[in-house]
């Protein structure tokens, strides 16, 4: 019984350690697959971030969600964000929200559509697998409110932390 109390502390202290260990600064890319309106396509983003505490942080970003056919309707999609973002880490693996508003910009590809831009929130959540202790690669999901619709993309990343 001695030891089981022994090694309930040591792990303890290993989970809170590396809670208390986000990062002061890092930066990722990701890529995978957005839906919009029943379309799919290919889509990538880069990201950069910071740890003001050890569950929470600010983050800012661009996508290219991609370009998207719906009958005679052809849009092309790209967006910048900034946002928090909620975080708790268990041992090597980093569950996290994100919360923010974006900056779209809609190029229309076709005559029956017409270029829009302007702000609205998006949202998402994901979860990374630290593989060593500067590198994480997980899966996410992220969801961009645009005028009459919204995006939803899920990607694989890859992020850097640094400091």
């Amino acid at each position: 019984m001695k030891y089981v109390k022994y090694a309930l502390a040591i792990g303890l202290m290993g989970v809170s350690s590396m809670a208390a260990a986000d990062s002061w600064l890092y930066a990722g890319g990701s890529v995978g697959q957005s839906s919009f309106k029943s379309d799919n396509t290919s889509t990538f983003g880069f990201h950069v971030g910071t740890g003001i505490l050890p569950i929470i942080g600010l983050e800012a970003g661009y996508w290219k969600l991609g370009t998207f056919e719906n009958g005679p309707e052809k849009y092309d999609f790209q967006t910048f964000y900034a946002g928090i973002k909620p975080s708790i880490d268990l041992g090597p693996v980093h569950l996290y929200g994100r919360l923010g508003a974006h900056n779209y910009d809609l190029n229309g590809k076709s005559g029956a559509v017409k270029d829009d831009d302007g702000f609205d929130i998006m949202y998402g959540v994901g979860v990374e697998y630290f593989v060593i202790d500067m590198v994480s690669v997980g899966a996410g999901y992220q969801n961009f409110e645009v005028g009459d619709g919204n995006v939803d993309s899920f990607t694989l990343n890859a992020t850097f932390h640094f400091l």
